[in-house]
């Protein structure tokens, strides 16, 4: 593979494990592009520049953004990003390249919570429950079979992240680039197994300061992104729950009238009669904000 046609960025914070990736990464990807997009001392990155690697200086916050403006300034038809901190492999950013063109894929995944990582130290049990909670919530409400969204470690083709450049970054890791690319048609999504290690001593995340708010800030943009890009799914779904409560409910309304010969749930009639009513025309929203967006991207496309 020509690896002059690859560009990786770095985003970091004071990462003392940045300086080895660097150097293993010109070992392994001879002529490859290395940014990294920092966020430090002006003394951290005298250091990185002696590297000879392209040193910027990140003007937002975020890993996302810092991503983002290193993909910007890349030249690379094949972009690709290593979080910095020591936990992932160079070898793996490789692996992922090379299946991006094996594949032909859109973009590919480092998946940590495959088998064999999935009772590692490196990752605290409620992470990864997290982690695997917020990936079925985007496969049920997307319909892409991804396991884990919040790697540090992903590869993307030039097209896709050309469609995307001038997206605002928010809070959500990888998730944010795969949610993004979808919503412009580029979805063969793959992934490949990685590994994971743990943090080298008394080095700490920098994503968050609280995990747990993190993960419900990257639910919520992905329940956002299928309001506007798939509204029938999202609000068919809530109509059929409220549709299936409201007759289940109406049942026992009705069995309790048969066997007594008197209406004596009238209280949970009208709750029936509401959640009903309420989850059909959830579902007729949906049906017509999706003709909409759907009229909307075909006079986008003339």
């Amino acid at each position: 593979m020509d690896y002059s046609k690859v560009s990786v960025i770095l985003p970091t914070i004071e990462e003392e494990a940045a300086f080895g990736l660097i150097e293993r990464l010109k070992s392994l990807m001879p002529g490859c592009e290395i940014i990294v997009v920092d966020k430090s001392s002006p003394a951290y990155r005298k250091r990185l520049r002696a590297t000879g690697v392209k040193v910027l200086v990140q003007k937002s916050s975020g890993v996302e953004a810092a991503t983002m403006e290193g993909f910007v300034n890349a030249h690379g038809a094949v972009l690709a990003n290593l979080d910095a901190d020591g936990t992932y492999a160079p070898e793996d950013l490789v692996r992922a390249i090379e299946s991006l063109e094996r594949q032909d894929a859109d973009m590919v995944l480092g998946n940590r919570l495959h088998g064999k990582n999935k009772n590692s130290k490196a990752m605290k049990s409620y992470l990864s429950f997290g982690n695997k909670s917020i990936n079925k919530i985007y496969a049920a409400m997307h319909g892409i079979n991804i396991h884990d969204g919040l790697t540090g470690i992903f590869a993307m083709r030039r097209e896709a992240f050309d469609a995307i450049r001038d997206a605002k970054p928010y809070r959500a890791g990888s998730m944010f680039f795969v949610m993004e690319i979808e919503k412009k048609g580029f979805k063969k999504i793959t992934e490949i197994p990685i590994s994971y290690g743990e943090r080298m001593e008394g080095s700490r995340s920098k994503l968050a300061k609280s995990k747990l708010l993190y993960g419900l800030g990257v639910t919520g943009h992905i329940v956002r992104s299928a309001r506007d890009y798939s509204p029938l799914l999202l609000f068919g779904s809530i109509g059929a729950v409220l549709l299936i409560a409201g007759f289940v409910l109406g049942a026992f309304v009705i069995a309790s009238y048969l066997s007594s010969g008197q209406l004596t749930e009238v209280g949970r009639a009208l709750i029936s009669f509401m959640l009903v009513i309420i989850g059909f025309l959830s579902i007729v929203v949906g049906l017509i904000v999706d003709l909409l967006l759907q009229i909307a991207r075909k006079i986008d496309k003339l």
